[in-house]
């Protein structure tokens, strides 16, 4: 039997852990001195309305004890694994979670185990994480499930954009003069990730001209490849989703949509409000929807 780990920066819905198995290793969040294992712990909601109050959490990648407890459980189950972890560019995590896995394989040379640079987080590691598992379902090999999740990685595309600059400013993911002017003027950041790096591509004057700008990107990156579940990732901000969504379904015919609320160690960064669209340029060899 293959597993599927994740960690808490993959976003994921009830729809995913109702109906399939997968282990999520959370990271960590601080504060007030106090750490929390994010969704064990804290959870989003618990995370907005610290911030609300003023607090300023901190995030941690993933413990030394949260991976091998996971770990233990697939050797104990004879199962081999394929962690999809977070980007290596944004959290130390994969690098972390990499020198404990290769120490296991020394030990259990009889094991397969994986660990995947995704490049990247959030509805993108969702909707991976969803075809690995209906992979996993398919019976198809260990190395196969490897290749069509590196092909994902490579293909995926990631649109986002935050309400509030405070947050992006606080994190240092955006210099301060633009986080106080930007929410003076209405202007909204339009994020994407390259490389596993997230960046900032641009910056649009109001919330109208953002979404049509998020639409558009959509309809341009999805004509190779229509037919395909598109994720939405919501800061809190599920409104605003569920007006992406039905635009989305007007636009690209064909297409499926699934909503996911962004973890609380994704929220710590980007703040409160904002919506992301993630989706595949091209099709993988094995696809389900």
């Amino acid at each position: 039997m293959i597993k599927l780990i994740v960690d808490s920066a993959c976003d994921i819905n009830s729809e995913i852990t109702n109906n399939y198995d997968i282990e999520v290793i959370p990271l960590s969040i601080t504060i007030d001195g106090i750490s929390y294992l994010d969704g064990i712990d804290i959870d989003t909601h618990t995370i907005y309305k610290h911030m609300r109050n003023g607090d300023v959490p901190k995030t941690s990648q993933v413990s030394f004890e949260s991976v091998s407890k996971v770990i233990d459980k697939c050797i104990s189950n004879n199962d081999d694994f394929i962690y999809l972890a977070f980007s290596s560019k944004l959290s130390g995590t994969y690098d972390f979670a990499k020198k404990i896995i290769d120490t296991y394989k020394e030990k259990y040379t009889e094991r397969k185990m994986e660990i995947v640079d995704s490049k990247g987080g959030a509805g993108g590691n969702g909707l991976i994480a969803m075809q690995a598992i209906k992979m996993i379902k398919r019976n198809l090999s260990f190395e196969t499930i490897i290749k069509q999740i590196q092909f994902m990685i490579d293909h995926i595309a990631y649109y986002f954009t935050i309400t509030d600059l405070e947050w992006l400013s606080k994190g240092g993911r955006i210099n301060k003069t633009l986080g106080t002017m930007g929410n003076a003027l209405n202007i909204k950041p339009y994020l994407t990730v390259v490389d596993g790096k997230m960046i900032v591509s641009k910056v649009i004057h109001g919330s109208k001209k953002t979404i049509q700008t998020l639409i558009r990107d959509v309809k341009i990156g999805t004509e190779k490849f229509s037919n395909q579940i598109i994720a939405i990732s919501h800061a809190d901000d599920l409104k605003t989703a569920l007006n992406v969504e039905q635009k989305i379904k007007e636009t690209i015919i064909g297409c499926k949509t699934t909503i996911f609320e962004i973890s609380a160690v994704l929220a710590v960064h980007l703040g409160i409000g904002g919506v992301g669209v993630f989706f595949l340029k091209e099709k993988p060899e094995f696809y389900e929807m």
